[in-house]
This record gives structure tokens, C-alpha cells and sequence, in this order.
């Protein structure tokens, strides 16, 4: 990773984690941040999708997403880390898995989310 990726990925992820982001802003750092195999852009995304403050629907949709794009490139899951999250980050994640890897949906007994 160059470190213009570095700085890419930080410039998104300060972004993704400021409040006063408009939505589309934070959406956008979101679906960019899925394209960097970066645990500092996964920590990111979860950090948001376990946010109590983030109740925007597009803005948890989209972390949610981008955190299954991140853990099925990996080939990783964690449950406990799935549990942590808002219900609306873990919709998204399931529906993700369930077109992608389904045997994860079995295997570590998913629940789409409240």
C-alpha cells in the first residue's frame, strides 16, 4: 500500500466519522472505504455501524455492506463483532452473505437483524 492509499484511506475515514458530514459524504467515504483491505478502514466502518449516533438508514446500509465486501474478501467473520452492531448495519450484512457466502449464514447461526 502507497502512501497516498494511506492518506486516502484516512481522509474517508475522518469523513465516514465526522458528524457534521453531510450524509452523502459519509455514504460515499463508506462504499470507498470497501475497496481497501485496511483494518483501519474496517475499524472504521464498524466503529460507525456501532454508533448510536449514526441513525441515518443510508449511512448504516451502506457501513453494513462495505464491512461483509471486507470480510468476504478476507474470508473472515466475526459474530461478536456482527452482534456489536446496529440492527440496520446487520440487515445489510446478512443480505450481503446470504448472496455471497450463504454457508455463513448457517455456520455461525445468523440472525438478519431486528
Amino acid at each position: 500500500m502507497t502512501n497516498n492509499d494511506r492518506q486516502i484511506i484516512q481522509n474517508l475515514i475522518e469523513v465516514l466519522l465526522d458528524p457534521d458530514a453531510r450524509i452523502d459524504e459519509q455514504d460515499d467515504a463508506a462504499i470507498d472505504l470497501r475497496e481497501y483491505n485496511d483494518d483501519r478502514a474496517l475499524s472504521a466502518l464498524i466503529r460507525a455501524a456501532q454508533d448510536p449516533k449514526t441513525d441515518d438508514y443510508l449511512v448504516l446500509d451502506t457501513c453494513g455492506d462495505s464491512i461483509a465486501h471486507i470480510w468476504i474478501k478476507r474470508n473472515y467473520f466475526s459474530k461478536d463483532i456482527y452482534n456489536s452492531l446496529r440492527s440496520l448495519a446487520r440487515v445489510s450484512i446478512y443480505q450481503y452473505i446470504e448472496q455471497l457466502k450463504p454457508e455463513w449464514i448457517e455456520k455461525f447461526d445468523l440472525q438478519g437483524g431486528d
